[in-house]
């Protein structure tokens, strides 16, 4: 089994980005704590390149921008399984998205392997190797780590480098590696890590249970959590729960002394905040109803427009079986019956969109049928 370095000063570091410079490709994975901040602690980076192995400690390397400058070279493609949150913690520290991307959960459920398919599974999959799980619960901010642990870890890589080729070989043999092009120039966007405290009241849990008016009082009191927790870097259950936001939200009078009523609430924290959180429950009472948010809601369809929805899966499920992909990777029912009640006729502008969208639009527009012969179903356009 290849050896790895690991790299945990300055001179090291530097040693092996000169080294890498040139490469391709890299594989790339980070292991993490949250468990007592907003944001995710960094605690080590895995990194392959076809020649290399390394393990990167950034609790010990003081200064890591050179590094994060290194991971912005546009010819270098960084290759991630389930890339979401690692690019997460790589942008909240760096303020920028290593592009390019390829991310191999993604290629694996285009190719008909399965969706959100876990890296211990597509390894035992395309490899035939089992992975040791005995170090899933490690507090990887512990110094020193074991070699264990670290072997472990680099084992995230050390079978990802191997992966990659398959999985483009596969994508390049049946014409689906442009399928990835537009979920990978998402996952490349800023914004997709970038929190929007305005916008956490619709995480709520029980946010279903409240009404317009109530979801306006969550929606400032939420947006007052966020911008706390952010600010603290703390965990937002920290500061309130999320039963204690609904139960806020739910409060008909607007004392200061009703905050005591609330299970969950303590005294020292009604001391300190509930001045606030009274002036922004009554911002949020006062505001027109036309201001109020909503929980969009699936609108159900009338019997002929549900038989047309029963049209459309079945040529979900038989495009899905034509490529070899599960259906629900393609469409769910609620896409179809959303796209229905907005009066379109596309599914999506991506791959998905590319296999469905001229049959949609043929089929509502009765240009083609569909019919059973020699018990397969075909689709006459």
């Amino acid at each position: 089994m290849a050896e790895f370095e690991y790299i945990d000063k300055s001179e090291q570091l530097n040693r092996f980005l000169e080294k890498a410079q040139y490469s391709e490709w890299i594989a790339l994975d980070t292991e993490f704590i949250r468990e007592k901040t907003y944001y995710p602690r960094l605690c080590l980076i895995q990194l392959a390149t076809a020649d290399d192995l390394v393990c990167i400690d950034p609790l010990n390397i003081e200064d890591l921008s050179v590094f994060f400058m290194w991971l912005q070279n546009p010819k270098m493609l960084k290759v991630f399984h389930a890339a979401w949150q690692d690019l997460e913690i790589l942008y909240h520290l760096s303020g920028q998205v290593p592009a390019p991307i390829f991310d191999t959960q993604i290629a694996a459920a285009v190719l008909g392997l399965g969706d959100q398919l876990g890296y211990a599974r597509l390894v035992e999959e395309l490899l035939g190797i089992q992975l040791d799980k005995s170090q899933s619960r490690t507090d990887w901010a512990r110094r020193p780590l074991t070699h264990q642990q670290l072997d472990y870890a680099i084992d995230d890589v050390r079978y990802l480098r191997q992966i990659y080729p398959l999985l483009k070989q596969r994508l390049q043999e049946t014409g689906r590696l442009n399928w990835l092009n537009k979920p990978f120039e998402r996952l490349a966007e800023a914004s997709e890590y970038t929190p929007d405290p305005w916008l956490s009241w619709e995480r709520v849990k029980g946010v279903q249970l409240l009404k317009p008016k109530q979801l306006a009082v969550l929606r400032e009191l939420s947006a007052w959590r966020e911008e706390l927790a952010i600010q603290k870097d703390l965990p937002r259950r920290w500061l309130l729960t999320d039963e204690v936001l609904v139960d806020m939200a739910r409060m008909k009078n607007r004392d200061l002394h009703d905050f005591a009523d609330i299970r969950g609430l303590s005294t020292e924290q009604i001391a300190r905040y509930g001045q606030v959180w009274l002036d922004l429950i009554r911002r949020a009472q006062a505001l027109p109803a036309e201001e109020w948010p909503d929980l969009p809601r699936r609108r159900k369809l009338d019997a002929e427009l549900s038989l047309v929805a029963d049209l459309l899966m079945v040529i979900v499920n038989q495009q899905a079986l034509a490529h070899n992909i599960s259906a629900a990777m393609l469409a769910s029912r609620a896409q179809i019956e959303k796209m229905l009640t907005e009066g379109r006729t596309q599914l999506s502008d991506d791959w998905r969109g590319s296999l469905v969208n001229d049959l949609f639009a043929r089929i509502l527009s009765g240009k083609a049928c569909v019919r059973v012969q020699d018990q397969s179903l075909t689709i006459d356009t």
